[in-house]
């Protein structure tokens, strides 16, 4: 082949999806599709009611976007070689891209979550209405409400818009330069001796691949390597572990770098970095994922075999805060222990408490990562079971440490995902499931702590509930 004009044509799809990825406009397109089958510069202008200069503007954005070099004509031959070799495979695959599913879970059975996983897809390929492609997003939530299914279904959903793909899960607490490693060794560059120069420079080797070639990654259960502050006074959501400290440098670079790659993160807490930089209008974004709605739920308990009627639907999913995990638990249990008789177990729990086994011991493992500040706060609002605003919470903890520092441990428990705030208001709640677990937690503290006669000052001896809430009876001596 000699010239542009005896190559082949390729399909409009093919070259509109080459184009996205590069982040050509739907203007820029419209002439670049003339472009390459002959139009001259005239040709094209009167086709799309421009001037020709315009045309030219368009082409040349276009060639600039795809790397296209040369000069006059010479560039549409070199776009046609490139998009003709791309097209056959020879140099690059884009039906086929490389993918490394590393620990990822398996999500044929998935249901539900469509507006969730829309507000992803849009936020990682962008849509129609040329919106900020994100180079950082991050699935936020509390353990068991579905953020590592999620990110496998999207990525599956998405994964032929990217040259390379990789899944890796943090929940070992791998250090950072073992995963850059990894991530180094599978995806493309030409460094030899990547494993022995410094951190810093694998962080700039990885950047440098994600500008030349489109990648997502995704790291799973980030969590790992944020520090818990059990057994500390005060200290707040989103620090990391001693050694941990560059993933915060990592996640930074990624966020602030210009590329079209695409870092996808889950974690049951807000690292700090992600919230300085995520923004309405910024190329990091946050999804907080909340309860299932009713059909969802009752999907989840159907494939455990368990019916129910709309009235014992609505009383599950609001016990259980419409928490996938901990509604699977319940439909294992009311199987193996009820022979299927949600009625049984609904007065059971009424009876007794809806935090049990499996589901403790998740909430558990949440709840002990905070400082006794945060702890202080989690009390309260599990006692008054409503909405609280900033103001009742700090004149409810006025001769308390927590006064001066209400803000920050409010603001430390939403990025928890312990807390959530009322829309178009600045008050706060605990979600049932998590209130349930407090209640016991803080009926437990108080009677240890009275039956060894230690802090008689916080409450005095009896606690009960009456009508679903938490009764104290005698009042706190400053009070």
């Amino acid at each position: 082949m000699n010239s542009a004009a005896d190559m082949p044509l390729l399909p409009d799809d093919f070259i509109t999806g080459v184009a996205n990825k590069h982040n050509v406009t739907k203007t820029e397109l419209e002439a670049l599709l003339l472009a390459l089958k002959d139009y001259s510069g005239a040709e094209i202008a009167e086709k799309l009611a421009i001037s020709q200069p315009a045309v030219r503007k368009r082409l040349g954005e276009s060639y600039r976007k795809l790397g296209i070099e040369g000069s006059g004509n010479k560039k549409i031959y070199n776009l046609k070689q490139k998009l003709y070799a791309q097209y056959q495979g020879i140099q690059e695959n884009f039906t086929s891209p490389k993918e490394d599913w590393g620990e990822a879970v398996d999500v044929d059975g998935f249901r539900g979550r469509e507006t969730d996983i829309k507000d992803l897809e849009e936020w990682i390929v962008g849509n129609a209405n040329d919106s900020v492609r994100c180079r950082l997003v991050a699935v936020l939530g509390m353990g068991g409400i579905g953020k590592t299914v999620i990110a496998a279904k999207v990525a599956q959903e998405i994964q032929s818009q990217f040259d390379y793909l990789i899944w890796r899960s943090l929940r070992n607490a791998p250090p950072l330069s073992e995963i850059l490693n990894q991530l180094l060794r599978f995806l493309p560059h030409d460094a030899e001796d990547y494993l022995t120069v410094s951190e810093n420079n694998k962080i700039l080797l990885l950047i440098d691949i994600l500008r030349k070639h489109r990648c997502l990654i995704i790291l799973d259960n980030v969590e790992s390597v944020l520090r818990s502050s059990e057994g500390k006074t005060q200290e707040w959501a989103g620090e990391y572990e001693p050694g941990y400290e560059n993933y915060g440098y990592f996640f930074k670079k990624v966020a602030e770098t210009s590329h079209e790659s695409c870092l996808l993160i889950t974690s049951r807490e807000k690292p700090k970095e992600v919230a300085v930089l995520e923004g309405k209008n910024l190329p990091v974004k946050v999804l907080q994922l909340s309860s299932l709605n009713l059909e969802e739920a009752r999907e989840i308990l159907l494939d455990k075999g368990c019916k129910c009627t709309d009235e014992q639907l609505e009383e599950l999913v609001k016990r259980y805060s419409g928490n996938p995990l901990a509604l699977k638990i319940v439909g294992t249990t009311v199987y193996d222990l009820f022979s299927n008789n949600i009625t049984e177990f609904l007065r059971e729990i009424q009876e007794e408490n809806a935090v049990y086994g499996d589901i403790r011991s998740l909430l558990e493992t949440q709840f002990n990562r905070l400082s006794d500040l945060e702890k202080q706060v989690m009390y309260r609002l599990a006692i008054h079971r409503e909405y609280l605003s900033l103001a009742q919470l700090k004149n409810d903890l006025r001769t308390t440490d927590v006064e001066s520092k209400i803000l920050e441990v409010v603001e430390s428990l939403l990025r928890r995902s312990l807390i959530e705030k009322e829309a178009n208001t600045s008050r706060f709640r605990q979600q049932s499931v998590v209130m349930e677990y407090v209640n016991e937690s803080y009926i437990e503290k108080v009677t240890h702590e009275f039956s060894e006669k230690k802090n008689r000052s916080l409450f005095m001896p009896i606690l009960y509930y009456k009508r679903d809430r938490l009764i104290i009876s005698g009042k706190h001596k400053n009070d």
